[in-house]
């Protein structure tokens, strides 16, 4: 059953900071929920040394989150957790990263594989977006 949820893909690069300011634009809009997922392929929760999770925090606390929005770190292939994570969610939210030729064969690309696999609507917002602050709650 989908839920009013937006679930946003997260790390510290600039198109995944876009992609934040704009689903917390968006949550704030719609009076949505929103939850951050940040995906460590190489760690398992408790293995996140502190500054790291410390970090990605500081990244999620910069949309001045209001106390029902989450924060989320898991594991695994960051492609697959954000399309399970989503599955019930109105919105998934990825940021882009431009990569052409043989920079896209060898990074892969998270946000071409939740938008071929993710059962909810996805946005993929490019790194250059640059919201207006959006409206505090």
């Amino acid at each position: 059953m989908p839920t009013t949820e937006i679930v946003v893909g997260l790390d510290d690069s600039p198109s995944a900071r876009a992609a934040l300011r704009w689903a917390a634009r968006h949550a704030r809009i719609t009076r949505s929920d929103l939850r951050g997922v940040h995906v460590d392929v190489a760690r398992r929760y408790d293995e996140i040394e502190d500054a790291h999770r410390a970090s990605i925090t500081a990244v999620f606390d910069e949309i001045q989150p209001p106390g029902d929005w989450l924060l989320q770190f898991a594991s695994g292939d960051a492609g697959h957790v954000l399309v399970r994570e989503s599955e019930n969610s109105q919105l998934l939210v990825v940021g882009t990263r431009e990569h052409v030729g043989l920079g896209r064969v060898l990074a892969g690309s998270i946000s071409h594989y939740c938008l071929s696999h993710a059962v909810c609507p996805i946005v993929a917002v490019p790194a250059e977006y640059r919201a207006e602050e959006a409206p505090q709650s």
